[in-house]
């Protein structure tokens, strides 16, 4: 096969994502999202992180149809910086026939992250794991029963109070669902106003719709290159219709 139809059954089976994903299906996109970390350097495992999946995933999409980092007003009393503004990681617009919007947050649990843990206030890796013992655990987690997976304590630095924290991956999954659904709620309110909550991103155009559309909400959690878990939200009706500008 040459590079001319190589590149022709990228087109094929992403456009097949797509309409999947419009249709309430994820299992397309988690499938070829598995095949793209999969082509991922073990040497990468030390480093990767939530942008580089969002990157992924955005190339799995085609970019006319999906908007990331969509900007939502949560809260208009707050300041910038104290809740005020919230980002939809990926958002993903129906065709004109099929007015389903599909909202996506990822989550991303590093391998590193996975072997650390807190002393007080000071975080010291347990050891330093070389690339192919980042692999090999890599492998293990991805066999490793989910109930069992969820449970397993993760230490992230959080930029919002400069420290690191302490909390387990089924947290860290719980924490986007409730997220994520507080960003459905606000996306099917439309527009934002000055005294409202709602979509402020001039990327977006918003018109009012005379049938009702819906918003559907997939969580997408990501252990090291192997292992992905993803859960699907409570869809929410809307009055409006979302496109590019």
């Amino acid at each position: 096969m040459d590079h001319y139809m190589l590149l022709a059954n990228d087109v094929f089976h992403f456009a097949v994502v797509y309409e999947d994903l419009i249709e309430g299906d994820i299992i397309s996109l988690v499938k070829f999202l598995k095949i793209r970390l999969s082509t991922r350097s073990r040497m990468s495992l030390s480093s990767a992180n939530e942008p580089v999946l969002q990157a992924i995933v955005e190339l799995i999409l085609p970019s006319q149809y999906h908007v990331p980092e969509l900007c939502l007003i949560m809260n208009n009393i707050k300041k910038k910086g104290n809740g005020r503004f919230g980002f939809v990681d990926i958002f993903v617009l129906g065709e004109e026939i099929k007015k389903n919007y599909i909202s996506i947050e990822l989550k991303y649990i590093s391998l590193v992250g996975l072997v650390r843990n807190i002393y007080g206030e000071q975080t010291k890796e347990l050891k330093e794991l070389n690339a192919n013992e980042l692999k090999e655990l890599d492998e293990k987690l991805e066999r490793e029963d989910e109930e069992i997976l969820l449970k397993k304590p993760y230490v992230y630095y959080s930029k919002e109070v400069n420290e690191w924290k302490k909390t387990t991956i089924g947290e860290v999954l719980n924490n986007g669902i409730k997220q994520l659904e507080r960003y459905i709620d606000v996306i099917a309110k439309g527009q934002a106003t000055k005294n409202s909550t709602g979509i402020y991103d001039e990327r977006i155009k918003i018109v009012n719709s005379s049938n009702s559309n819906t918003i559907l909400g997939f969580v997408i959690l990501v252990v090291g290159f192997r292992r992905i878990i993803w859960k699907s939200i409570n869809e929410k009706s809307t009055n409006y219709k979302y496109s590019k500008k």
